[in-house]
C-alpha cells in the first residue's frame, strides 16, 4: 500500500510512504497517512463577499451567509441576500395622524395626507393640512347684489351692505335695501308760491 513499495524487500526498514492527507481537521483525514500529498479538503463557504467567509476552505458546501434584505416589497430588496438582517426600507407615511398612515412604513418618503381646509382666509384653516377636504368655512357677505358681497364666502355673516332707498314713503322704496344711499324719489309740487306745494317733495310731478 506505499507508495514507495519495494517487492524486493523482505525486511521493512519504516521508511513507507503514505501520502494524502495528514490535517485531522480536514473533511478528507488520513489517519495512515505520513505524507501529506496537498489532498486535503476543507468544507466552508469560500465567497469573500459572505457574511462567513472561510479563509481555509477549498470545497465551497453551499452554507455562505448573504446579509440583507430578503423581502422583495422593501425599497432595498437584495436579491443575492438569503438572510434577513433587519434592515429592509418600507418608504411610506410614518405619521399616525396622516389620512394615509402606512403601519408598515419605517422611513418617511414625505407623503402623509392630512386632510382639513387649506384656505388661510376660512375660519377652521389648518396650517397643518396638505390636502382641501372642502371643509373651510369663509364667512361674509354672499348676497350677489350687495355692495360687499364676497363670492369667495360661504358662510353669510349678516353683513351684506344693499344701498338703496329704505323708506318706504318713497317712490322708489327698496324693500330689498337696509343701508340708505339717499336716492329716495318723492313725487310733489317743489314749486314754494304754487298752493299745493310740497317742502318734502324732491322730483315736481307736474301737479
Amino acid at each position: 500500500l506505499a507508495s514507495n513499495f519495494n517487492p524486493q524487500a523482505n525486511q521493512n526498514n519504516g521508511t513507507c510512504i503514505y501520502p494524502g492527507c495528514t490535517d485531522p481537521i480536514a473533511a478528507n483525514y488520513n489517519p495512515q497517512a505520513n505524507q501529506n500529498n496537498g489532498s486535503c479538503v476543507y468544507p466552508g463557504c469560500t465567497d469573500p463577499n459572505a457574511a462567513n467567509y472561510n479563509a481555509q476552505a477549498n470545497l465551497n458546501n453551499g452554507t455562505c451567509i448573504y446579509l440583507g434584505c430578503t423581502d422583495p416589497n422593501a425599497s432595498n430588496y437584495n436579491a443575492q441576500a438569503n438572510q434577513n438582517n433587519g434592515t429592509c426600507i418600507y418608504p411610506g407615511c410614518t405619521d399616525p395622524t396622516a389620512a394615509n398612515y402606512n403601519p408598515q412604513a419605517n422611513q418617511n418618503n414625505g407623503s402623509c395626507i392630512f386632510s382639513g381646509c387649506t384656505n388661510p382666509a376660512a375660519i377652521n384653516f389648518n396650517p397643518q393640512a396638505n390636502f382641501n377636504d372642502g371643509s373651510c368655512i369663509i364667512i361674509g357677505c354672499t348676497n350677489p347684489i350687495a355692495q360687499n358681497y364676497n363670492p369667495n364666502a360661504n358662510q353669510d355673516n349678516g353683513t351684506c351692505i344693499i344701498l338703496g332707498c329704505t323708506d318706504s314713503n318713497a317712490a322708489n322704496y327698496n324693500p330689498s335695501a337696509n343701508t340708505n344711499n339717499n336716492s329716495c324719489i318723492y313725487p310733489g309740487c317743489t314749486i314754494a308760491i304754487a298752493d299745493n306745494y310740497n317742502p318734502n317733495a324732491n322730483f315736481n310731478d307736474g301737479s
